[in-house]
């Protein structure tokens, strides 16, 4: 059983080899399109390693029913115990894609009667989806005890003991189950997760680059290692290359969209949001951003809109409210736009723009006073953040006090986030 599980392992990374090799450089576009991907899998292969493999290209290319119909016919036509448990498992991952849990759950069940080992460590896997770390503990531990060295298990293990908040011990689990195998991705990215969640940036970066080069053609890890490396001009390429690999990726679409928008790409980022709208038009954040574009392509109405859609999907979306605040102030309703940016300040504490877009917004708005106020307040709460001390000093220089509007400005030249320095570093000699 064990010998036929090796095998569908080996398989896994000769294809991971592969798809690294093929997605290098500029990413070309894949080999096998969709429509290709279809039609193979209307076909039953045969070879159970064969199967296997186009399985997880489907599933990786979000064609989870495509997948989990194939599997599941060809493990039908399979004899072998280690084969059957290979396509059983890789069918478990398929319908989980497609959002049934229970199903999956049901598959693994069914799996524990066929190959206790591997069925329990799937069982362990379906909990996790279903956020029962509780569950998953005693399933994972079952196959443990059959089998010590069981990879799957030792993954599921440590994944769910980070679920229950044991970082440390899930650590130790993720290293077990690298040294059993590093050549294979899934240690390596829950392990680049969990440490990028516990602020160990560095390290999760570590771990997310050996988990993409074991396999490269699995979009969630080009995602997750793209979220790691943050503003790298690498990350941008990921999510393009997620975005190809799995079409309906709305996650990948949208923080896409984010990072052109950033870097002022309106008409792509437009692209790219609108992409991800259309796969999931639940998500409020998603809105926000769109609204953050509209705002910056001057339509402070449609902005309105998105803002508004977003705070009837979570009505408590501070991203969305500072949007509304910054369209209501362009279309020039102060008043409203004041009490905007108090709610979006009060529901993101920990952010300084809604104190900041205020200082300025009321400036613009011949409201010097409440500029005043705001700015203050930026100031105050976030210290060391450079566009505070640059809202601060111009409502200094607008007041007249250049003596303040010149320290204000120095701060910002050497405080922390986005400042234009060239910009401060005019008004300054303008005091002069």
């Amino acid at each position: 059983m064990q010998e036929g599980w090796a095998r569908a392992t080996r398989l896994r990374v000769r294809w991971s080899v592969l798809t690294a090799i093929g997605l290098s450089l500029a990413f070309p576009a894949q080999a096998d399109s969709h429509s290709d991907l279809r039609k193979e899998a209307r076909r039953t292969p045969k070879d159970p390693e064969t199967a296997l493999d186009l399985g997880r290209r489907l599933r990786h290319a979000g064609l989870f029913r495509e997948s989990a119909h194939l599997l599941q016919r060809a493990y039908l036509n399979q004899r072998k115990v280690s084969a059957v448990a290979a396509l059983r498992f890789e069918r478990a991952r398929a319908l989980i894609g497609d959002q049934k849990q229970k199903h999956a759950l049901r598959e693994c069940q069914l799996l524990v009667k066929v190959e206790p080992i591997k069925g329990h460590a799937c069982v362990a896997e379906a909990q996790l989806v279903l956020r029962r770390a509780s569950l998953a503990i005693p399933a994972a531990e079952k196959a443990l005890s059959l089998s010590p060295n069981d990879y799957d298990a030792k993954v599921a293990f440590a994944r769910a003991l980070f679920m229950k908040g044991q970082p440390g011990p899930a650590k130790d689990r993720f290293d077990e189950a690298i040294a059993i195998d590093t050549s294979r991705p899934e240690a390596h990215r829950y392990l680049g997760e969990m440490l990028a969640a516990s602020g160990d940036s560095s390290a999760a970066l570590s771990s997310l680059k050996k988990a993409h080069q074991a396999d490269a053609g699995d979009p969630e890890i080009a995602f997750a290692l793209a979220e790691a490396l943050g503003a790298d001009a690498e990350a941008e390429r990921l999510l393009v290359q997620a975005t190809k690999i799995r079409p309906t990726f709305g996650e990948a679409h949208a923080a896409l969209g984010k990072k052109l928008l950033e870097r002022g790409e309106h008409s792509a980022a437009e692209t790219s949001l609108r992409a991800a709208l259309k796969i999931d038009d639940k998500q409020a954040g998603w809105h926000a951003l769109m609204g953050r574009l509209l705002l910056d392509l001057g339509k402070p109405d449609e902005a309105l809109a998105a803002s508004k859609k977003a705070l009837s999907i979570v009505a408590n979306n501070a991203d969305a409210k500072l949007v509304e605040a910054d369209a209501l102030a362009a279309k020039g309703r102060i008043d409203l736009a004041i009490e905007a940016y108090s709610l979006a300040a009060s529901w993101a504490r920990a952010n300084p723009a809604p104190l900041v877009h205020a200082a300025v917004a009321m400036l613009a708005g011949g409201r010097p006073t409440t500029a005043r106020a705001f700015a203050d307040r930026a100031v105050a709460e976030f210290p060391k953040w450079g566009p505070a001390w640059e809202a601060a000093g111009d409502v200094f220089a607008h007041q007249k006090d250049k003596a303040n509007a010149k320290k204000a400005y120095r701060k910002a030249l050497r405080g922390q986030g986005p400042v234009d320095k060239a910009a401060v570093k005019k008004k300054l000699e303008k005091l002069r």
